[in-house]
């Protein structure tokens, strides 16, 4: 057997479910494996404790040590560092409580609330950079205006507030079990300064965000707001794009395309 042989079967070993299967190995150095995989394993546990522990407190120690252990074995971590050992946790928990939807997004939320924390630094538009760009702005540079959100900034369509109960766990409050929202809504996540922020937008801001983030202009994200809440939308999409800038996730306002010429 070739050394590379010997590592596969270990790491198999080590990461796999079951009994460990080493039959050349004698009882006593199974027994010894046995026992350096149920400390591996712990010790994974415990990142996936530290770094989900909201879902922790929400779905109890039993079950998630079990849903954590499944994760482990599923998905082993590939990368040189602990921290990446819970990339894909909501997609297990999606698997295992299918009827809990709550579940799996409540430890999306936890998961990209790190994520945008060590997301590389950017240039965000303030709103005196904003004012100092748009001071001469006419009707049709407004209508043209294209907007780039910050690169770290995650989103997700979910079916309950996870965010209300990532905020009553932190505030050691008591929450309703009924957690379903009235319909699926975006749950936006970014980091404002080096705080990590998260918000459920409306119908509405959800809209305009996908427009403008695909490349859409302020002025068809008035038209959308004027389609979903006739003679007030201009002014919501105003409000919008203010508080987008107050919050930091605009990055910069790239310059329109250039007419093309004529064929």
């Amino acid at each position: 057997m070739t050394l590379i042989d010997l590592q596969r079967r270990f790491y198999a070993a080590v990461t796999g479910a079951g009994e460990v299967t080493f039959e050349d190995w004698d009882p006593a150095q199974r027994a010894g494996l046995a026992v350096y995989r149920n400390a591996y394993r712990s010790r994974l546990i415990e990142c996936l404790r530290t770094s989900f522990e909201k879902t922790w407190t929400w779905i109890g120690d039993e079950s998630f040590d079990a849903a954590a252990a499944h994760h482990l074995i599923v998905k082993p971590p590939r990368s040189w560092t602990l921290d990446d050992a819970g990339a894909g946790f909501d997609e297990t928990l999606e698997q295992l409580f299918p009827n809990d939807p709550e579940v799996a997004e409540l430890a999306w939320l936890e998961w990209q609330m790190q994520q945008v924390f060590t997301a590389a630094d950017e240039p965000v538009l303030d709103a005196a950079g904003f004012a100092a760009l748009s001071n001469d702005f006419t009707e049709e540079a407004w209508t043209s205006l294209r907007l780039s959100f910050v690169s770290g900034m995650r989103s997700r369509r979910i079916q309950t507030d996870c965010g209300a109960i990532w905020a009553a766990i932190t505030a050691e409050e008591n929450l309703s079990a009924d957690v379903l929202l009235n319909e699926p809504r975006t749950l936006l996540v970014w980091r404002q300064g080096i705080a990590p922020r998260f918000r459920l937008l409306t119908a509405e801001e959800a809209a305009g965000f996908q427009l403008m983030g695909n490349g859409g202009t302020f002025g068809d994200m008035c038209e959308a707001f004027v389609q979903r809440l006739g003679a007030r939308g201009i002014e919501e999409a105003g409000r919008t794009l203010g508080f987008w800038i107050a919050q930091g996730i605009v990055s910069r306002m790239p310059a329109a395309p250039a007419p093309q010429p004529p064929l």
